[in-house]
């Protein structure tokens, strides 16, 4: 029987991801938007709209992301797997060490 594997979730700042390339990505920032169904994150070099279902993060908090990426015309639509909090992570030093 065939095993079906979930592709990797490169990590990237949102301003490098490509659409035409990426499937899923993991992105770390903060929250600045919160609605119904949605979070705006922004990680320093771009802004992300993230569908989810239930968006337990508050605006202003940071998080780690993973989220689906579909290609549409004009961009994409990132759908979110999982946002997972980050309290207390120090956003300055996470950039140095990994950009």
């Amino acid at each position: 029987m065939e095993q079906f594997k979930r592709a990797a979730a490169r990590r990237c700042k949102i301003s490098d991801i490509k659409p035409e390339k990426d499937i899923r990505v993991r992105i770390f920032g903060k929250v600045i938007d919160r609605m119904d169904d949605m979070l705006v994150i922004d990680d320093g070099t771009g802004k992300i709209e993230m569908i989810t279902e239930n968006p337990a993060a508050e605006t202003g908090s940071s998080v780690f992301a993973i989220a689906r990426i579909l290609p549409l015309e004009s961009g994409y639509e990132a759908r979110a797997e999982l946002v997972n909090g980050a309290p207390g992570l120090d956003a300055e030093l996470y950039r140095k060490v990994f950009g």
